[in-house]
């Protein structure tokens, strides 16, 4: 497999894992962090049972996917209409080299689905 289609595949592995969110964390966990500014937070969290930490966990984690999601598409949008070039490791990414879209090739990823057979 060619280097270029190897960095398409780590860069948006790279924004799967750039999707996961710290706050989705601290709302199942012990809370956000004790400073200044997060007081507010914190009491509504102490406010929720268990089950509704989860889905606002749920919530922010999709809000952030999502804000990824249309970040590619953007990208993809300039890339196919060769107003952008992105160059990974020294080397430029391939537009839409398994036939799809960045931003759909990242909810596959998402997903758990294994990269397409060239």
């Amino acid at each position: 497999m060619s280097k270029s289609i190897e960095e398409y595949k780590l860069f948006i592995d790279d924004m799967v894992s750039l999707s996961e969110s710290a706050a989705s964390g601290w709302v199942t966990g012990k809370g956000f962090p004790k400073v200044t500014g997060n007081e507010a937070k914190n009491e509504l969290l102490e406010a929720l049972t268990e089950n509704q930490k989860v889905v606002l966990a749920e919530i922010i984690d999709t809000a952030k996917a999502s804000g990824v999601h249309d970040a590619l598409s953007y990208l993809n949008e300039q890339q196919t209409s060769n107003q952008l070039r992105i160059i990974k490791g020294g080397t430029e990414l391939p537009t839409e080299p398994f036939g799809t879209e960045m931003n759909f090739d990242f909810v596959a990823r998402s997903e758990g689905d294994d990269w397409p057979k060239l």
